[in-house]
């Protein structure tokens, strides 16, 4: 059998999920480079012109339902990625590969998405490097238009899970089942990313940057993620098990206990009025 292991990450989404691991493996597939005959590069073009508005259009749908659903924050997230789709020093590049190289759309696309991907990479501060998630997230949509679109596996989840994956998109996140994703844990990712928005707006405990986590966890696997700590632990032994049940239960008690009060005036003993306030991200956030 195999041991307990403990993983400490960055925590993004506090809270105490246990669970069983949903695997979610890397979200693009890499694309081979195939030369297309010269009478082919028009056609190519109009692939991309396509399949670059239906991605658009789709964005302006999940931007209209995360705003309804999310909050504002969240619709800002699917409004830059639009932004980013008409950006032309992203789109330029991509033309000008067919074109020139007379490749295929695929693979202008994946190329150029690479190239703006590798430079938010290199530059150090997380508030850039994060969005390489972003990029890929745009890749994806728009590769999906180019190629058909594949069913997500999280359609089949029929059990409560915590997914695993080396990094998650926004539109991963957001698609999440409710009530079937109890919390996820990557092995990639930062406290600023446009995911860690998302799993603090849905509520969800969540942990990124544990490192190996995804060469370890194998599908099924009992797994426990402390969203407080940054902590995941993978095949916890029964004595930590119920050290976590138990610290659940404590938190769902104390949001009980709190939730009678939440309608009382906050007021000293001598009685003065105290305004509480609250700082959120989400509008969504407002109500929890």
């Amino acid at each position: 059998m195999a041991l307990m292991q403990e993983f400490q990450g960055i925590p993004v989404s506090a809270g105490v999920a246990i669970g069983r691991v949903f695997r979610l493996d890397d979200a693009h597939v890499w694309v081979p480079r195939r030369v297309i005959p010269e009478d082919r590069v028009t056609h190519e073009l109009e692939r991309l012109r396509t399949a670059i508005e239906a991605s658009l259009t789709e964005l302006d749908g999940l931007r209209d339902q995360a705003e309804k659903e999310l909050g504002r924050e969240a619709a800002a997230i699917f409004a830059f990625h639009q932004g980013m789709l008409r950006d032309q020093t992203l789109i330029g590049p991509m033309n000008k590969r067919v074109e020139e190289e007379h490749v295929t759309a695929e693979y202008a696309l994946q190329e150029q998405c690479n190239v703006v991907a590798s430079m938010f990479a290199g530059m150090g501060d997380t508030a850039f490097s994060t969005k390489v998630d972003d990029v890929w997230d745009l890749n994806q949509r728009v590769m999906s238009h180019l190629v058909g679109e594949q069913r997500s596996a999280l359609d089949d989840l029929d059990y409560e899970a915590i997914v695993v994956a080396p990094d998650l998109t926004p539109s991963q996140a957001a698609s999440f089942p409710p009530g079937r994703v109890l919390g996820f844990a990557t092995d990639k990712g930062g406290p600023t990313s446009h995911t860690a928005i998302f799993a603090r707006a849905l509520g969800i405990p969540a942990a990124v940057g544990t490192g190996h986590l995804c060469e370890i966890a194998e599908e099924c696997d009992e797994i426990i993620v402390d969203g407080d700590r940054g902590v995941v632990i993978l095949r916890p032994d029964s004595e930590t098990l119920e050290l976590y049940r138990q610290k659940k239960r404590h938190i769902e008690a104390v949001r009980g206990a709190l939730a009678e009060n939440q309608t009382l005036e906050a007021r000293t003993i001598d009685g003065e009025r105290i305004h509480l306030m609250g700082n959120v991200e989400l509008g969504m956030e407002a109500e929890q």
